[in-house]
Formats: structure tokens, C-alpha cells, sequence
């Protein structure tokens, strides 16, 4: 791309290697990333495409076994790559900050705000510790953070993970920096926190006038807030252009894969999801040809053996003053290949097409029943509960849910953080106490079992958790955690071998990764690993706990594929567990909607999604980013935060947060009403009847 004066970073031919005990790895070859003063700019890719990495080295914070090899990296004018400890300490934290992906693990749990913050101004030596404190306060009252004079000195573990995003944003901005790094900022935010997080960070870029650099996988997230886009493949640039170019005209075969990969660019429940076959490759050789030559269906010879080049092109949202570049040879007249060729083709399981996939009708019969459940958590030892008089030192953390699932059904189960979601899931396994209420498996009520009992049960409950490499043991190879189902309930006197090679066929996972450990899987095939547990006794229901938390969407897609596919072949029912409102639309047959413990709105996926009736839905609903830079939000879709289960509101628990609540809302409860669509909603007025 032509160069500019108005760049504020210019990275020029930038590689980067890691030495392994495998060898060497080549994480970034050849870089050129321009970044604008006063623009957002989103950098986007696979896991493994070198996004972090980019960063990190911007930063000077590479690993130890990283080394730049080739390349500069400018920061007004100056190389960031020659300066020396001390000009490293200056430029960090001054001229540039970041925001982490996690806020509990970036942040010191044993200090409180006040003096995190504080040592973050410690180069400000003619500011007093008041004058700091003062600056500190204010900047928590700018990111939303309430009593803002008293919270400032709570600990990290006292706020929610929102509030926690929202103190590492007040602290990334304390410094007034000229860079702000944001690396997945709100990949474990929940919608609404996202929204809000997307419009705190666009609001202080435009107050401030600082440069932001966003890394992300989430395609709506970058294209709520970003002004240009670069897209990372393997380590190289294959695409650079502003966000309208970039979505609305991608030229590069990757990049409009990776768009159609997205389950919030089709709204039409199919029951299949867009993957763009094979993996990224490994880096430990550098390609001799086109990086993306081996998943690309558009390709030919010369991209097998020839690198391309970057080649401005003129797509029809570029201009002079918006530039729009990509590494392609379908784009090189030399090649021989025309840019006619580049159309998105789905890939589809063996035998599919692209019409809905059909499905086999969920039974009549109730596979499993939960009827006014309640799972209490104390908070509260009994010495301290007589020493303050409190007589209940517990909180409601499930509160009087009923909920049925249908043999062959899936139900969806989505709310905010802390809504009582995997609670729930847990207390159905028996892994939470149940206080008081039903849950009727097959007839049988699980309240109460004994452990024995309960292992008879556990033989037709599969469990997907939430964090698939942190649920496997790192001690056992991929045949033992396969097989450990089989010999925990007496089935060792089959083939273990087999059968871990049965489960591998079965979710895709080639049979040479038996002999590996959980460290040496990529997340998606850890993930396949985990349904292959779930799947080992061939269980009747399946609790599907965030099953693609933390995934790039092509390996959402094959994961969600493989569990529709599965339950297509073998009449599963699932429990799904999520705060990913598109994947949730369209694999869901009927929806429950969770707030602070309770059931406020359940019924047909489909008719919640196109007309909610509880006000907390509708919120949820409108409140998902799409991948479409010209439908960004004005307005967050819901203000606050989740309140705590200590003190719950008065009357109906979401009127402090709702938009449409009145007198009668804050003083009674809603009882649950049927609506003409056999849908059950808590709420006095409810917005469709």
C-alpha cells in the first residue's frame, strides 16, 4: 500500500521466529501493516495466523525464544525495535497500552484499583498519591464504573468480568496514549457486557482521538468498531483494506471464507455451518507458494510454487483515499487465473446439500423434566451469619426453573454471566446440590440418588464443559481420556483400542492422535476429543456447556456440524449452554432465557428470536453485533450490570435495567403467562401476545 505521512505505526517486512524443541517456527513472514493516526484498525485470523504475535511485537514483549529476524517497526518516526530497556519502559504504559483478553489474570488480585492505578502513573512524579487517586476515580466513573469513590477500592474479585474489562479500559486510557492495543477484549464477555464494552472503547477513541489496534476473531465485533481491517493467514497479509472493502467486497478466496464462516451472516436456521476445509499449516517450514494454496478450491500450479505478491486492486467501495490490497494470484494478470473464479463454496458433510438440513422429529415423550428446581450456594460460614444476625447466609443461584426436553430436541439455554446457566446444567448431572424441586430423567427422579445411583444415570448423560483442553487431563494421551469413560462404568471388556478408534472416526479426529496429550491439540481438536468423551457410552442426552467458547468460527462450524450430524445418526438430545446468540438460533428447537436464576421467557426458538416478549430477550436479541459495518449501534441494547444475587430487586428482578418498566413492575413479581404461541413469559407487560 502507498505509503502515507498520517501513519502512526508502520511496520515494514516484518518476520518473526520462535525456536522450539521441534525447531524453528516462522510466526510471521514479511509484514506490512500501516496503522493510521486516529483510526481503529482490526486485525483479524485464524488461531494461529500470527494476530498476537503482530502485537506482542509492537509491544517489545515477545517471548523469550522470539526473535525479530528482518523487518522495522516505526512509532513516530522512530524504530520501537532499537530502543533499549529504558526507552522500552518509557514507550509502554506512556506512549502505548494495552487491554488484555482475560482482565482477572492481567490484573494483580491481591491489590485493590486504587493501587493498580496509581502505580500505573508512577513516572508522573509532580502529581501528589491524591492527585493521582482523583485522576484514577475519574477515569472508573468514565468507563461506566458506579460509585466510582468506593469501588476504587475493591479487588478485582469484587467485580464482574465486565466491570473488570471496564477498570482494564479505565487503566489502559489513564496515561493518555497516542496507541491502544485491545487483544480480544471481549472474547469472555457475555452479549450485552460486549455491547457495551464495543461502545465504551469507540467512544473514548473518538474523545480522546487515540489510534486503537484490535485483535479479534469476533467478525462483528471488528466490524462495529473498526475503520480498516487486516487479515492474517498463516504468519502473512493476505487482505488489507477499510471495513466496507473488506466486507462487502473481499477479494481474497480466505477471507470471504472466513466471512461466510461467520453463523450471524445467515440468519436462516439451516442447521449447517459454512468451515473452510483443512488447517492452517505448520509454520516450522516457510511455504514455497501461495500459504492458503492447500484449503483454496480457486487455485492453480502457480499458486502451489509461486508466492504471490500484494497487488493494489479496485473493488467497488476502494478509492485513492481508501486503499484495498491483497496477496493473490487470482488478482495477477501473469498467473492465468481470472478473479471471476472467486465464489464461496459451502462445504458440506458427505451427502448434504445446501438446503436446511432435515432432521428427525424430537419424540413426544419428555426425556428429561426439571420442575421448580432451586440450588442454593452458601455465602456466609454460621459464625459470621450469628455474628451479623443474618438468618438466610445463602443465595439463590437457580430459583424455581421448569424446563423439558424432547428425545432428539435441542434446548437452548442463554443469559448473561452469572445467570445460573451452568448451575443448572451441573444439577442435572448431580455435580451441584439441589435444594428443593424435580429433575426426571426418563422417569426416574435424580433428586436424591445415591452416588451409586446416580452412576447408573450418568451412562446416558454425556457432559461437553466449557474449557476444552482445561476439562482433559494433561497426564492421560488421547486414547485414555477416550477409553476412561468405558472402564469408570464397567465396559473394559471391550477393545479399548477399538473403541478409542471407533470414537475417533466418529468425530472426525485422525487415529495418529491417540498417542497425544491434551498440550499438543489445537482447541477445536481438543473440543472433538471432548464430544467423543461426551459420545463413548452412547448417551441419550448431552449437556453442551459454551461448546464453542474461545473458537475461530470455521472450527465452530466444524464443531457444531459434527454435534448436529451426530445428532441427526443417533436421535441425541442436547442442553445447550451459551452466550453465542447466533450459533444458539440456529441449532436450537426451543429456547429458554435465564436471568439471575430464573426462567423468563421459554418457547420456540424461532418465535423468540423474531418477536421477543420479555424485555431482558429483546435486549439479548437486538443486542448481538453483526458482521456489517454499516448496521453499528448507536446505543448499547441494555444498561447496568447483572445485580447480585444478595440483593436482589424488589418486584419484577430486571425493572432497574428494563426500558419499559412502571410502577407495578417494581413492586410485584410477574407471574409466568402462556402466550398464544404456547410460549411462557415472566413479565406484567409483555411485548407480543
Amino acid at each position: 500500500m502507498e505509503a502515507t505521512n498520517d501513519a502512526l505505526v508502520d511496520i515494514r517486512n516484518l518476520s518473526v521466529d520462535f525456536q522450539t524443541v521441534r525447531g524453528r517456527v516462522h510466526a510471521l513472514r514479511d509484514v506490512n501493516v500501516r496503522v493510521p493516526r486516529g483510526k481503529v484498525i482490526g486485525i483479524v485470523g485464524e488461531s494461529g495466523s500470527g494476530k498476537s504475535t503482530l502485537v506482542w511485537a509492537v509491544m517489545r514483549l515477545l517471548a523469550g525464544n522470539g526473535t525479530v529476524t528482518s523487518g522495522s517497526i516505526t512509532f513516530k518516526g522512530q524504530d520501537i525495535l532499537q530502543f533499549d530497556g529504558t526507552a522500552c519502559r518509557r514507550f509502554r504504559g506512556e506512549d502505548i497500552t494495552m487491554i488484555f483478553q482475560d482482565p482477572m489474570t492481567a490484573q494483580i488480585p491481591v491489590l485493590n484499583y486504587r493501587r493498580q492505578m496509581t502505580d500505573v502513573l508512577y513516572r508522573r512524579n509532580r502529581l501528589s498519591q491524591s492527585e493521582k487517586t482523583g485522576l484514577a476515580t475519574r477515569f472508573m466513573h468514565r468507563v461506566g464504573i458506579p460509585d466510582a469513590d468506593e469501588r476504587i477500592r475493591h479487588f478485582p474479585h469484587q467485580f464482574s468480568g465486565g466491570m473488570r474489562q471496564r477498570a482494564s479500559v479505565a487503566m489502559a486510557l489513564l496515561t493518555d496514549p497516542a496507541l491502544l492495543i485491545a487483544d480480544e477484549p471481549t472474547t469472555a464477555l457475555d452479549v450485552t457486557m460486549e455491547a457495551q464494552i464495543i461502545h465504551l472503547i469507540r467512544e473514548v477513541q473518538t474523545e480522546h482521538g487515540c489510534t486503537v489496534m484490535v485483535v479479534s476473531h469476533n467478525l462483528g465485533l471488528i466490524a462495529e468498531l473498526c475503520d480498516e481491517v487486516v487479515v492474517l493467514y498463516a504468519g502473512e497479509v493476505i487482505e488489507h483494506g477499510d471495513v466496507e472493502s473488506i466486507f462487502f467486497d473481499a477479494q481474497h478466496p480466505y477471507t470471504r471464507a472466513l466471512l461466510e464462516c461467520d453463523p450471524s451472516h445467515d440468519l436462516n436456521r439451516t442447521r449447517f455451518f459454512p468451515t473452510i476445509p483443512g488447517d492452517v499449516p505448520d509454520l516450522h517450514q516457510a511455504p514455497g507458494g501461495c500459504v492458503f494454496a492447500p484449503r483454496c478450491p480457486h487455485g492453480g500450479e502457480v499458486c502451489r510454487s509461486a508466492r504471490p505478491s500484494h497487488i493494489e486492486i479496485d473493488s467497488t467501495r476502494s478509492g485513492p483515499e481508501r486503499p484495498h490490497a491483497v496477496r493473490c494470484h487470482l488478482h495477477d494478470p501473469a498467473s492465468g487465473l481470472r478473479p471471476s473464479e472467486i465464489e464461496v463454496e459451502r462445504t458440506l458433510p458427505p451427502g448434504e446439500t445446501t438446503q436446511a438440513r432435515t432432521v428427525a422429529e424430537p419424540g413426544s415423550e419428555h426425556l428429561l423434566e426439571i420442575s421448580d428446581l432451586c440450588v442454593r450456594f452458601r455465602v456466609m460460614n454460621r459464625v459470621r451469619a450469628l455474628a451479623t444476625g443474618t438468618r438466610d447466609p445463602f443465595v439463590d443461584a437457580v430459583a424455581e426453573v421448569s424446563l423439558a426436553v424432547r428425545a432428539g430436541e435441542t434446548l437452548g439455554l442463554v443469559g448473561e454471566s452469572g445467570s445460573g446457566k451452568t448451575t443448572l446444567g451441573r444439577a442435572v448431572l448431580g455435580l451441584n446440590h439441589v435444594h428443593s424441586g424435580n429433575i426426571r430423567f426418563r422417569g426416574t427422579d435424580l433428586v436424591g440418588l445415591s452416588q451409586a445411583g446416580y452412576r447408573k444415570q450418568r451412562r446416558d448423560i454425556g457432559m461437553m464443559f466449557q474449557d476444552p483442553i482445561g476439562s482433559l487431563s494433561p497426564r492421560q494421551t488421547v486414547e485414555q481420556l477416550l477409553t476412561e469413560p468405558l472402564i469408570v462404568h464397567g465396559e473394559g471388556g471391550k477393545s479399548l483400542h477399538e473403541e478409542a478408534n471407533r470414537l475417533c472416526d466418529m468425530v472426525s479426529l485422525p487415529q495418529n492422535f491417540l498417542p497425544r496429550y491434551p498440550h499438543e491439540l489445537s482447541g477445536g481438536q481438543a473440543r472433538r476429543v471432548g464430544v467423543a468423551r461426551a459420545l463413548a457410552l452412547n448417551p441419550a442426552l448431552v449437556i453442551a456447556d459454551e461448546p464453542t467458547a474461545g473458537l475461530d468460527v470455521s472450527v465452530q462450524g466444524e464443531i457444531l456440524n459434527l454435534m448436529m450430524e451426530i445428532q441427526s445418526d443417533h436421535g441425541l438430545a442436547y442442553l445447550v449452554i451459551s452466550h453465542n446468540l447466533p450459533v444458539i438460533r440456529q441449532i436450537s428447537d426451543t429456547l429458554a432465557i435465564m436471568y439471575l436464576g430464573r426462567i423468563v421467557e421459554s418457547g420456540d426458538c424461532s418465535h423468540v428470536f423474531e418477536t421477543p416478549a420479555h424485555p431482558y430477550s429483546e435486549a439479548l436479541v437486538r443486542g448481538a453485533p453483526r458482521p456489517d459495518p454499516t448496521k453499528r449501534r448507536q446505543l448499547v441494547s441494555i444498561e447496568g450490570e447483572v445485580p447480585s444475587l444478595t440483593n436482589r430487586p424488589r418486584g419484577c428482578e430486571f425493572h432497574p435495567r428494563c426500558p419499559y418498566a412502571e410502577e407495578l413492575c417494581r413492586t410485584t413479581a410477574p407471574p409466568p403467562k402462556r402466550l398464544g404461541d404456547d410460549r411462557v413469559v415472566s413479565c406484567h407487560f409483555p411485548l407480543t401476545s
